[in-house]
Parts: C-alpha cells; structure tokens; sequence
C-alpha cells in the first residue's frame, strides 16, 4: 500500500507545478511581454497523470499540446514579440481540483501524525507559492508593465529555462542564502543601473543557471559578491571584492565624490564619466521602444542623444530621508507586557516618555541612541538604512538642513511612535518682486544659503508650507508635500526643446505657411502646477491646463495669476479621468497636445480621449520610458496617421539610472 507521506509529496509536487494565479473575481487574462518566445504557464495535467505521480513521486507528468513550447509565429502587431499567457481561472479551478484530490489521498491513507505534517508543510509550501505568485501579478499591473529585468532573464537564461523553473514552481527559490559570497561574470546593465551576470549551481557545465544582480558592477567585471536578498529568478548581491587584474574600462572609481557610494543605493553610475552616464540612458530609451512599444523597427526612428543636465552634483531640490526607532527608544516606548497581560499604563508611558525628553539615561543608553539612529536613505540590495550626513547630489541649502534636521530628529527621537520619512524641498526664499501675499517662503529658521548670482534659498519641511520656484522669467508657487521636477537646473533647456519642436511643426525654415499662421492651441493634460502651461503661454494664442486634482488646479491657477496671464489666455479645469478632455474645443490641426503622467503611464480611457481629441501634435514627457513606449505603441497602432518625429531621453538625474523620455508625434493629414 502506498504510503501517505509519498503520496502527499507527490501531490504537493503537482501543485507546485499549478500556472500563476492571480485573484478572482473577475475572470481576466494578463499579457506579460517577453522579448523571444511564447509560452503558456497553463497546464492541462490529467487524472490519469496524478495517478502515475502517486504511483512513482519521481515520475514527471506527460505535457499537454498547450503546455509545450509554442513556437508559432508573432502576430503582425506584435512583431519579434510574444507573450505569456496567464489564464486565471483555469489556474484556480485546478488548484481547487488538486486540493480535493489530497484530502481524498489523505483520508484513504490512515496517515500517521508524521505524515500528517508532512502533508501540512507541503500545502504551506504549495500556498506561499500561490500568494507570491498572486502577489507578482498585482504588482505587475499596478506597475502598469513588467520591470525591465524581465527581459533580461529571458535573454540571460533563455525562454525554456524561465519555463522550467515556472512549471517546477521554482522562480522563488531560494538559490543562495543571505551572507554567502558567490563569484560572477557580469555581461549587461539592467536598465536599473545593476551589473548583471549568470551563475551555475553545480560547476560550468551544468543546467542550474540562475541570474546575479550586483550593484556598481560593470560589464567584463569579475566580483566576487556577498547575497543579500532572493528575488523572482534572479538574487541582489553586493560587491566584496574585484577577481582579478581586469576594469572595465569605462570604470573610474577617481570621479566618486560620494563617500556613501558604496552602500547607499540612491546613485549607481558615479564611477562614470558624464557621456557615458548620457550613451548607457540613450540605449535604455532605444530598449525601451524595442521591447515595450510592440512597434515594428521601421516605425521606431533613431534615438537621439540624451540631453544633459548643467549640473551633475547638487542639483537636487527634493530629499527625503529616512528612519528607524532605536532598539533602546522602542525598548522604552513599549516596554514588555505586565505579567497577567496588558500593557504598562499611559500614566507609566507618560513619565518614561518624560524621562527619556530629560535624557535621564545612561551614559551607556544616550550612546546606543545615538549610535542606532541611521537617518538616510536605503541601503543598497536591503532594506536596511545607510546614514547619511550629507548627499553630493543635493542643493547646498538641503545639506544645510539635513544637518539640522539631524540633530532636531535625535532630540526629539522620543516623541516618534515609529521611524519617519523627513522631508527637505529646497525653495527660493522670495521673488524678486513680492507684490501680493505668499511670494516669501516659510523656510527652515539658519537654512538659508546664498549662491554667486546673489539668490537666496531656504528648505521648507512641512508637506503644506508654499515653496517657490522660478523657470527662466514663469514663477510657480506650490506645496512643498506635492510633485515638481527635482532638477532646476535642466528646465529651462527642457522646455526650450519643447518649444522649438512646437515652432518646427508650425513653421517652415524658410516661410510660414498659410496653416502656420492660424492660431495655435496648447492642451496641457496632466498639468499639476502648470508648468508646460505657463512657461509655453507664450508660444500659443490659448492654452488650457487639465488635471484631477482639484488643489493642483487651485495653485496652477494661483500661478496664472502670479504671471499675470489672463483667463482668455490660460485656463486651467479639473476633471474626471473619463472626461477629461470633454470641454476642450480646439480645432485638432492647430492643438498640441503635452502629456507629463505619473510613472505608471497613460491609461485605457485616457489614450481613447487622446484619439477623439486628435490633436495635430503630441508631445509625450515621461519619468518611465517603459510605459511611456508601451502607451506611444498603442496610440499608433490604434491611429495609424499618427508618426514618431523623435525620441530622446533628458537627464533630470545624473548619476543614476533614471532618464526622462521625450518622444515626439506628428499626425499626418
């Protein structure tokens, strides 16, 4: 008789081999793009099939038609692309089917106590699967697209490899563990900035291949690395030493200027010179429309160089540092519980709270705190805090004040029922001329910092206080809590190329044309503040701003008013995303059309306005070139007169991997 400890292992290997699944209701079917082959991770496994698994746990089931690889053809829209299918439902129904089966196996078996916790250890295993799959999906389409790296595993481990470990249930495993040191090969860059690399468990020649991702490591760099954390097939890892006498040679460890490089995970490309930080963000930009757009080469023109930032270093005008309790604040803020339950009265919480603002501690206890209080930003490849004292890329006022803050957070570290996120937004003091209220910033008191040109800065650190910016002559009033471009240093030249790509469609370099000299309309969507709105006014006889958010609508029309542009000039209307564009009416063949949307893109509903509106020009701005070619792919392929003029990324971040992506649409008519 078989036993049951044999047959639960064997069913508890089938359910590793279930597809993804993902939450129900209601039924859908999730498309992830991958560079190379199509496969489906549904499996089609018949009772005949789980009886020869309870039969021999080390027989592997006979694959349905469905479950091999499928080597048809891309669709015409989808050329040198294919997907994988995740069906849902079907995944669902039959890891509700298998689950019966095991309590039939188990009832029919008069299990033992042993083989009872056998069976129980395999279902956990089976659930954590489930979840972290499930977990996969809704992080996948809150994204809005796959990460990068997803390709880059397809690429590194090829397309039957990442279809092995998904039938065997093993994305997720746990190849290495935490702290033990591995050598690797770097062969690419993730569009993260990560040197990425294969290992093989098992010697050169063998077939357990799984992907390294290592920090600051260089392509031709052989590093020996310590593991920090297992990811979905691939493990984060950190640098321990170089093997050998090789460098790549881009690599230039004399150009870091930060002492935290090493360890804080903020910058990633330091240890280059400035092109090639601009050519490595060129061919993330041309990976990005490759991969994302589902646009066939000839519809894909050639990227353009990079536009670069003024300022590499202390450019920043945002930080957001953060921190964790001590172990000896927490140990004082909630002391064990009482023995017969409950916790210490408020009254007791109260006077040691009391005691703690005194500093009545030990000379022992005040060092601890002070040693334990990391105030910075995430440590690279964990989750840890890396202190920092100062970060090269921001503005010397928000290095003033980090100091500041520094002290004002260990002082008052008591009145913290957890750790916090601080924030330190660089504004300038005042406008030059302050004629009505709120033109003089509320700053942090001795943050004030004067540069060359004789302007003066504060850092304001409330979420509600007003900060004040200025783009060549357009003044812009916000909340310091709410979005602006980080880098005042590149604005003026972004919006300078915007407006020459708006004056090179209307106009001629020899003449303007009878259409050119019709009346131009901007529509701004995704307006925020209004800053395409208001620095391009004057590039267009009307503009209108579009936004959901009604407070970003309130100071975009604050703004108007501090630059004294007329309501027949500039407009400014929150609306509903369905109907977002619903009160505009300007003729197409003389509206452009900017968008600037958050990282996840443009969605459905917008993209169907953005059709129905047709504006003869759109000017598509992004943080996330990825969705940013996934949504440009779909506006073409669903209009086709519409045409790529260009595409390149600007460097609003220097010295890490982000680039902002500017891509360029023209409609013919």
């Amino acid at each position: 008789m078989l036993s049951f400890r044999s047959a639960a292992l064997s069913l508890s290997k089938t359910l590793l081999q279930a597809p993804l699944l993902s939450v129900r209701p209601p039924p859908r079917r999730l498309d992830l793009t991958f560079p190379s082959t199509k496969y489906r991770t549904t499996s089609k496994m018949s009772s005949s099939d789980t009886s020869k698994l309870a039969q021999d746990p080390g027989a592997a089931p006979e694959v349905a038609q469905d479950d091999a690889v499928d080597q048809s053809p891309a669709s015409p829209s989808e050329p040198d692309s294919k997907r994988i299918k995740l069906d849902v439902d079907a995944a669902d129904e039959k890891d509700q089917s298998l689950a019966t089966k095991a309590k039939s196996v188990v009832a029919a078996a008069g299990a033992s106590v042993a083989d009872k916790a056998a069976a129980a250890f395999s279902r956990a295993q089976a659930n954590r699967l489930k979840n972290k799959r499930k977990n996969y999906i809704v992080s996948v389409e809150k994204k809005g697209v796959p990460e990068p790296i997803t390709h880059d595993l397809v690429d590194l481990l090829g397309a039957a490899r990442i279809q092995a470990l998904e039938d065997a249930g093993r994305e997720w495993d746990r190849w290495f563990e935490e702290g033990e040191e591995v050598e690797v090969v770097v062969e690419r860059l993730s569009a993260h900035g990560d040197g990425l690399g294969v290992v093989r468990k098992g010697g050169e020649e063998s077939q357990e291949t799984w992907v390294m991702a290592v920090p600051k490591a260089l392509p031709g760099e052989t590093v020996r690395v310590k593991v920090t954390e297992n990811d979905r097939m691939f493990t984060r890892a950190t640098i321990v030493e170089h093997v050998g006498a090789f460098r790549s040679p881009v690599r230039k460890d004399d150009l870091v200027r930060c002492k935290y490089f090493s360890e804080c995970s903020g910058c990633q490309y330091q240890m280059l010179d400035y092109d090639e930080q601009l050519r490595i963000k060129q061919g993330v930009v041309e990976k990005a429309f490759k991969l994302y757009s589902d646009l066939s080469p000839e519809r894909i023109p050639s990227i353009l160089p990079t536009m670069p930032s003024p300022a590499q270093y202390a450019y920043r005008t945002k930080l957001t540092p953060h921190f964790e309790l001590p172990s000896i604040v927490r140990m004082l803020m909630k002391p064990k519980r009482r023995r017969g339950g409950g916790s210490l009265s408020q009254g007791a919480k109260d006077k040691l709270k009391e005691k703690a603002s005194e500093l009545d501690l030990t000379p022992e206890d005040i060092a601890a705190r002070d040693e334990q209080l990391r105030i910075g930003f995430h440590r690279a490849g964990k989750g840890t805090v890396v202190d920092i004292e100062e970060c090269t890329l921001a503005t010397p006022t928000i290095n003033k004040s980090m100091t500041m803050e520094r002290e004002r957070v260990k002082d008052s570290i008591f009145s913290y029922q957890n750790g916090a996120t601080l924030l330190l937004r660089d504004s300038l003091q005042k406008f030059e001329t302050a004629t009505s209220e709120g033109t003089t910033a509320q700053g942090l008191a001795g943050s004030e910092v004067t540069d060359e040109s004789g302007t003066t800065c504060v850092t304001v650190t409330d979420h509600k206080k007003v900060v004040l910016e200025r783009v060549d002559q357009t003044k812009f009033e916000s909340p310091a809590g709410t979005f602006f471009q980080n880098n005042r240093s590149i604005l003026p030249d972004l919006i300078g190329y915007v407006r020459d790509e708006v004056n090179a469609h209307w106009t001629t370099p020899t003449e303007a044309t009878e259409e050119s000299k019709a009346k131009r309309y901007l529509v701004d969507a995704y307006c925020g503040s209004g800053l395409f709105a208001l620095c391009l006014a004057d590039t267009f006889d009307q503009v209108s701003g579009v936004e959901i958010s009604v407070d970003s609508i309130r100071f975009a029309e604050r703004n108007a008013e501090l630059n004294r542009l007329s309501k027949e000039k500039v407009r400014f209307m929150a609306g509903k995303a369905e109907e977002i564009f619903a009160t505009i009416e300007y003729p197409p063949e003389q509206t452009t059309l900017i968008i600037d949307p958050p990282r996840k893109g443009c969605d459905e509903a917008f993209i169907k306005q953005l059709l129905a509106l047709g504006p003869a020009l759109v000017i598509y701005v992004s943080c996330n070139v990825h969705t940013q070619a996934r949504d440009v792919g779909q506006i073409l392929r669903q209009d086709p007169s519409y045409k790529i003029s260009s595409i390149r990324g600007a460097d609003l971040f220097p010295q890490t991997h982000h680039v902002e992506g500017v891509c360029v649409l023209k409609k013919e008519i």
